[in-house]
């Protein structure tokens, strides 16, 4: 058995991960540095940049991070449920042109979306509304695709006999709805507000056009200290901020089960 097409495959495998993680893992080791350099492989060892990293300088914006991605996977889980049945299950005047402007961030740059809202708001008088709720505005509208796409595959993949198993025992559409449906979709419900909170907390293009200073996103707060250099704070901070996202999949993952939306194949009966 000729297992060179087997081999090529493990190493052409190999080397992807090692493209995808190689970044992260030296990020990691220059955050134990001995010295307030970037160096790798890290010289000396020291826990210093990680305490410094919980400073009131950088726990401000990644809190502040915290809280605008968490709202904004509310708002766009909010907003992207009633779109998705309505996408999915209804047919309305106009369907194709709100889908595509629902969708559109999907393709349109963030940086352009971010130079847009800028102008708008400016152009309307609401300037004064550059900061928080700017920010809001412009992470739901590039986070809101993401929330509508995912809970209208849960709605595809979801049995149809099932609703009408419910609705032909007696329940009406209230209690199909309560009962039925949101149950067999609320792991893709669960993924689309993980994947806007994860959009919003690491988006940058759009978020330095319209943050202002006390009001700045934690990338945004990374990318201006790198004026002076990367330091060996700024690893740790980094690894932090990877580790958040991670730690969200992996709790949704156990306790709601998003992977088997992510996973599962599923069909219609």
């Amino acid at each position: 058995m000729n297992k060179g097409p087997w081999t090529l495959l493990k190493v052409t495998v190999a080397v992807i991960y090692l493209f995808i993680l190689g970044p992260i893992l030296i990020t990691a080791a220059v955050a134990f540095n001995g010295t307030n350099r970037s160096f790798f492989p890290p010289r000396g060892f020291s826990l210093r940049w990680w305490g410094e990293a919980f400073a009131p300088q950088w726990v401000q914006p990644l809190m502040f991070s915290l809280e605008l991605a968490a709202l904004t996977a509310v708002i766009a889980t909010a907003i992207g449920v009633p779109l998705a049945f309505a996408f999915q299950r209804y047919d309305f005047p106009g369907k194709t042109i709100v889908r595509t402007i629902t969708l559109g961030p999907l393709i349109l740059p963030t940086l352009v979306t971010g130079i847009a809202l800028l102008q708008f708001l400016t152009v309307i008088g609401l300037g004064r509304w550059l900061g928080y709720w700017a920010l809001l505005i412009g992470h739901v509208i590039i986070c809101l695709p993401f929330s509508v796409r995912t809970i209208a595959i849960s709605l595809q993949a979801m049995p149809g006999s099932v609703e009408q198993a419910a609705a032909n025992l007696g329940a009406g559409p209230l209690s199909v709805l309560r009962y039925v449906t949101f149950p067999i979709i609320m792991p893709g419900i669960f993924a689309g507000m993980a994947f806007a909170f994860i959009h919003s907390f690491t988006d940058i293009n759009m978020s330095l056009f319209i943050a202002k200073p006390g009001q700045r996103p934690v990338t945004v707060a990374i990318m201006s200290f790198l004026d002076f250099g990367f330091a060996p704070t700024l690893a740790a901070l980094s690894i932090l901020s990877l580790l958040i996202p991670l730690v969200l999949i992996a709790v949704l993952g156990r306790f709601v089960g998003i992977g088997n939306f992510l996973y599962q194949e599923q069909g219609r009966g």
